[in-house]
């Protein structure tokens, strides 16, 4: 048998990867598999070739005006339901200000329940602010950009592991970033297919392994995905959205 535990099998190993245990034996899985490196290490693998899989199986992609005309759609329709909830609070907004609507979350890095598929995780919004403080760095000639990255140091220093990055990426900036998880890695990138784009990793306080997923907002996409104990964020602009989903998935393959 691969496993130790008396209380996990292979078999809740196999369910583990597809999903169908609860949330609680979830958790007894994980905590099984973040003592258990070689156990992990075989989850991973069958996580990645189920993604596989479903590539194969998946029908063809949309063409790609046909995508990009969807994609105007949809922001089409978002923009005209902000609009309509703007005009229905107008009066609220002469009288409080506009402190009310930073609180309602209209800003511009804010991410509402309905774009996101679920709860969105804590490490995404420190990635949110990490990214913004590298684009201010990037904009200002008193701060120079640091451009060499030391994955080896930066992983002695933070316990974080970095993944393999593609080679035609350009690093622009590399900074230690303060969360409230911990210390994050943020790395700003100069990339062929998604032009500026951040990474940022920090270990979430929590073993689990997830799928790269896609978050849209109306300025950027965010792709975000956890191997073991590391979390790890991809922002670029939303018309990016695709590839960046691409590139956070052969990202996430290098952590195997």
């Amino acid at each position: 048998m691969l496993n130790t535990d008396a209380q996990i099998t292979d078999l809740d190993l196999d369910a583990y990867v597809d999903g169908q245990l609860t949330d609680a034996q979830r958790s007894e899985v994980e905590a099984h598999l973040s003592r258990h490196p070689e156990a992990a290490a075989r989850v991973m693998r069958d996580l990645a070739l189920n993604r596989d899989l479903r590539r194969a199986l998946a029908p063809p992609p949309m063409p790609r005006p046909l995508l990009g005309a969807a994609r105007r759609l949809v922001l089409a329709r978002r923009r005209d339901a902000t609009l309509r909830r703007i005009l229905r609070i107008v009066p609220a907004v002469l009288l409080v200000g506009l402190g009310w609507l930073a609180h309602a979350g209209l800003g511009p890095l804010s991410i509402s329940e309905g774009q996101a598929s679920g709860p969105t995780p804590p490490f995404v919004t420190a990635a949110l602010s990490a990214h913004e403080v590298s684009l201010l760095r990037a904009a200002l000639a008193s701060q120079p950009e640091i451009t060499d990255l030391d994955a080896e140091e930066l992983r002695a220093a933070t316990g974080i592991r970095l993944p393999g990055f593609d080679p035609g990426w350009t690093v622009r900036d590399a900074q230690v970033f303060p969360s409230p998880q911990g210390p994050g890695v943020e790395i700003l990138f100069e990339a062929p297919d998604l032009g500026q784009v951040s990474h940022f990793a920090v270990r979430a306080g929590s073993f689990d392994v997830t799928l790269p997923r896609l978050i849209e907002t109306l300025d950027e996409g965010i792709a975000w995905f956890q191997i073991g104990e590391t979390a790890h964020v991809l922002i670029a602009g939303a018309d990016r959205a695709d590839a960046l989903l691409d590139a956070s998935q052969e990202l996430s393959d290098t952590l195997y």
